[in-house]
């Protein structure tokens, strides 16, 4: 299957290797659509007539989940399309989350088959009618299972390559439905050897199949829309791309703005020396945005947060304060950080950083920083934001 994937894509996709360019990612996903299309639809002709033929629910119920595939790669051709159209002054930010549209609507159709068959099968447990076996029935079921592994095997591999949820979401589909019609000839042969009509029993399990896939499916293109957490060892990859320029002291605010494959928005904020002229360090920002944008394709803005880097003092309690609040949770850390002097006391302002789910109450966390903070004087005085993590 993997060279008859090579070759699809060699044949149909125009500079198929270059899957960083936008046109080449629609071109996967309108292509491997299309082909899902002809293919299920071939099924679901023949599933329905074998069915009326032999009298089965199962396959039927098999039929129609075929038929709501045919409707969630229709979904998933159009949202390709209209992801991929440009910015205007509506959607400056591009259409890329119709791309995750798509996945919802396609999650939809499988949840609405899987009602209805499973509405059907109880009709049939209720009020049993025979089956009649068929070798045609078989044969045909068959060859639906290796065109479903077969479908099951090119989307995945193209949802891979292009980092698409989408035909991802129809790879998954298939080989649930593989499996379900696996599930079909079952009952078929053991209505054939033993004369045991499981059909409508064959059918509810393929209904509930089909139900749990569909709310899989919902769930992680919802998690999407909503703007679940960055991959971890992507975020870790670019911090450690950035640390490794000469002058940049520590990062930190980082936010990551999904808008769609390949409409990606960053922002963070990097420490950098007080002393290095700006222009310098200007230029050195410019720099790392567009390392960004060529490596990842993610449009990056960085905010300067000058440091003092030669205040011994305010070196010395920043380590302070650091050690003080990890103390309190490892987890935990600062940034930010510089104090204010003044003829009765000094004020340290600095921000607190906590992870997204942490239920801390601010307040009792600053004062507990806070007197702290004063045990190494009495004369410092704590002024803290607390920020929560959104990486």
């Amino acid at each position: 299957m993997r060279l008859m994937f090579e070759l699809l894509c060699k044949v149909f996709i125009k500079d198929h290797e270059n899957t960083e360019d936008e046109k080449v990612r629609e071109d996967y996903g309108t292509f491997f659509s299309i082909l899902s299309i002809f293919c299920n639809i071939l099924m679901v002709i023949f599933k329905l007539i074998v069915s009326f033929l032999s009298n089965s629910v199962s396959i039927r119920a098999d039929a129609l989940n075929n038929l709501s595939d045919v409707g969630s790669n229709l979904a998933a051709y159009f949202g390709f399309k209209l992801s991929s159209k440009h910015p205007d002054a509506d959607h400056p930010y591009g259409h890329g989350r119709m791309e995750y549209v798509a996945g919802m609507i396609v999650s939809f159709l499988i949840l609405l088959v899987g009602l209805g068959s499973i509405r059907d099968s109880i009709v049939k447990i209720l009020n049993p009618d025979k089956i009649v076996f068929s070798y045609l029935s078989l044969f045909v079921l068959i060859v639906s299972v290796f065109i479903k592994l077969f479908m099951a095997y090119v989307n995945n591999k193209a949802g891979n390559r292009i980092d698409s949820q989408t035909l991802k979401a129809a790879g998954a589909d298939s080989m649930n439905d593989a499996i379900m019609t696996l599930a079909t000839i079952s009952s078929l042969i053991i209505f054939h050897l033993l004369h045991v009509n499981i059909d409508a029993y064959i059918g509810l399990a393929v209904s509930l199949f089909v139900l749990k896939a569909g709310i899989e499916i919902f769930r992680n293109v919802l998690d999407t829309i909503l703007g679940k957490a960055p991959d971890k060892k992507l975020i870790e990859q670019i911090e450690k791309d950035i640390r490794s320029h000469d002058g940049i002291l520590g990062i930190h605010d980082l936010l990551l703005h999904d808008y769609g494959p390949s409409h990606r928005f960053m922002s963070l904020h990097a420490e950098v020396d007080a002393d290095v002229p700006i222009l310098e360090t200007h230029d050195l920002i410019d720099n790392i945005e567009n390392e960004i944008l060529n490596k990842y394709k993610i449009l990056t803005s960085i905010h300067m947060d000058p440091v003092d880097t030669k205040d011994q003092l305010t070196a010395k309690l920043k380590e302070q304060v650091k050690e003080i609040v990890i103390s309190i949770n490892k987890d935990y850390n600062i940034h930010d950080f510089r104090i204010v002097k003044g003829p009765s006391h000094t004020n340290l302002v600095f921000d607190v950083l906590i992870p997204a789910d942490d239920k801390i109450s601010h307040e009792e966390l600053k004062k507990e920083i806070s007197d702290k903070v004063s045990e190494i004087s009495d004369t410092y005085h704590c002024v803290i934001q607390v920020d929560h993590s959104f990486v």
